[in-house]
């Protein structure tokens, strides 16, 4: 058994993907496989799944998915969902769950800290693991929180990617990397920073003096703040033709 929850909710045996035909019922297997092989209790259940939209009978309603669930996960799973202890659980293994897999493997790249090489395979391979916005398409309060958490452990994952990468020497490839994460995140200076870094190593002093442009106009425009302390020292070197120390300090050089 495999379950995706980063990106559209997946069940799969072998081959074969389990026919999950409603929100609903994907809110219930994303609820359960959040904490796989722990009862959660039909309460936390009908709050996390029907948020402040409750059915007229909520637990005839939660036993009515529960049933769906299990017939769309056929012969071979159907036993996975138990109810059990005034709950239901998910019974497998939790590296099963991409979830868990995506924190394995981002923890086993930060161990590797001193090998960047491995490092950097391992953080990729942590990535790799999203195939789109977290949960997709399953509504509600719960969700959402899930969402902010695992795309903040996303973030992480990738700075710590691009840092390893900037250690290696990796700079090229490291540009669009990073110009990707400054398109999503166009207020984070720890983003710009790297980014300027690369872009510095990559011999593009234009670009790295533009991006301090842009990114200071946004951070006055949006927030009413001047770039912190780390940016502003990049981009003064830069003017003093002193990079080269702060962009080692920057790249764990």
């Amino acid at each position: 058994m495999e379950v995706r929850l980063l990106g559209s909710v997946i069940a799969r045996f072998g081959e074969g993907e389990a026919p999950l035909r409603s929100a609903r019922t994907q809110g219930l297997l994303a609820v359960l496989a959040w904490e796989p092989n722990q009862v959660i209790p039909y309460a936390t259940l009908i709050d996390r799944i029907w948020d402040e939209s409750l059915p007229r009978h909520p637990r005839a309603a939660l036993y009515t998915l529960a049933a769906r669930l299990r017939a769309a996960f056929g012969i071979e799973g159907r036993d996975r969902v138990v109810r059990r202890c005034g709950g239901y659980v998910l019974l497998t293994a939790p590296d099963a769950v991409d979830v868990q897999r995506f924190r394995d493997v981002v923890g086993q790249a930060r161990e590797k800290a001193g090998n960047g090489a491995e490092a950097a395979r391992l953080f990729d391979e942590a990535i790799g693991l999203w195939r789109g916005a977290p949960l997709a398409g399953i509504p509600g309060t719960w969700a959402e929180r899930v969402r902010t958490t695992l795309e903040q452990e996303r973030l992480s994952a990738m700075l710590a990617c691009a840092e390893a990468r900037l250690r290696l020497g990796r700079y090229a490839e490291t540009v669009p990397f990073l110009a990707g994460l400054a398109d999503e995140h166009p207020l984070d200076e720890r983003i710009a920073s790297l980014l300027m870094v690369a872009l510095y190593r990559c011999g593009r002093q234009g670009d790295v003096l533009e991006r301090y442009t842009v990114v200071r106009r946004r951070l006055v425009g949006n927030l009413g703040v001047e770039p912190g302390a780390s940016i502003s020292e990049i981009h003064r070197r830069i003017l003093r033709g002193e990079l080269v120390s702060v962009a080692s300090r920057a790249d764990g050089r």
